[in-house]
């Protein structure tokens, strides 16, 4: 309202006016208290259930690795596998002597398959 001027001095529409737009600001600042308020219960919401799923998925992940955990392999008789080739290759036309070494490795690899299925690997 200008200064000097009372309520009184306008017209009773422009009163009524001014009644309708301070009860409008009125709903409108109460309108956005409300969302305001809705506005942070989804937020927060939705930070609990991020942390939800989080959590979730980092178990979920943790008992998934657990089951299929990644094996380490180290080559059975690799000394024999060694010493067998190189027979080979020194004995190419008469490699039935490199048949006790062939023989020393079959055993030693078939040994190593008996551990690991006893081990249950």
């Amino acid at each position: 309202m200008p200064k000097g001027l009372s309520y009184e001095d306008f017209p009773k529409n422009i009163r009524g006016k001014a009644r309708q737009l301070e009860e409008k600001d009125r709903m409108i600042r109460k309108q956005d208290a409300f969302y305001k308020e809705q506005l942070s219960r989804l937020e927060e919401r939705s930070s609990e259930f991020y942390k939800v799923t989080t959590e979730e998925y980092q178990k979920a992940a943790e008992e998934v690795e657990s089951k299929f955990r990644r094996y380490e392999y180290h080559p059975v008789c690799a000394d024999l596998q060694t010493k067998i080739l190189q027979c080979y290759r020194q004995n190419t036309q008469q490699t039935l002597s490199c048949s006790a070494l062939a023989n020393q490795y079959m055993h030693c690899v078939n040994h190593a398959k008996q551990n690991m299925l006893e081990k249950g690997g």
